[in-house]
């Protein structure tokens, strides 16, 4: 099947609430839809991301290379973290550190590009985003 033709399979997979399912090596992996708890979790990684909006909306794919590319090590540890469930396995940062090492060491950067738009679908990035600026927006203008 061709490259976009899956880029769209996962995006409706995950718009639909289906897990990710992935393999890397040996090992197989499922990344279930975040719950809020989860969402917040991920959030310092799609910050530290610096997604081009405007990028994103116009070529996807592009952008997520780009991502994939640049931000290799930050790709790694939001996929790491996304594979888990479980709150104390969430808040083990060595856990996840050593989740994200696997996935580093055993596959190819590329292969990052698909698992990162479902990711972005799956927790609806516009409104993710959206709700991000408000919460800094409030803490701006806290009443005194």
């Amino acid at each position: 099947m061709e490259k976009e033709r899956l880029i769209e399979i996962a995006v409706s997979d995950a718009v639909t609430e289906k897990p990710i399912e992935f393999s890397i090596g040996r090992r197989k992996f499922k990344i279930h839809p975040p719950t809020i708890g989860k969402m917040q979790i991920l959030s310092k990684y799609f910050l530290l991301l610096d997604i081009d909006e405007v990028r994103l909306e116009e070529e996807p794919q592009l952008e997520a290379m780009r991502i994939c590319e640049s931000k290799a090590d930050i790709i790694v540890e939001l996929m790491a973290c996304a594979t888990f469930n479980e709150k104390e396995d969430l808040l083990n940062d060595k856990k996840i550190k050593e989740m994200a090492e696997y996935f580093k060491w055993n596959s190819k950067v590329a292969e990052f590009q698909l698992i990162l738009l479902s990711l972005l679908a799956q927790v609806q990035y516009e409104n993710f985003i959206t709700s991000i600026r408000l919460t800094e927006t409030l803490r701006q203008n806290k009443p005194k």
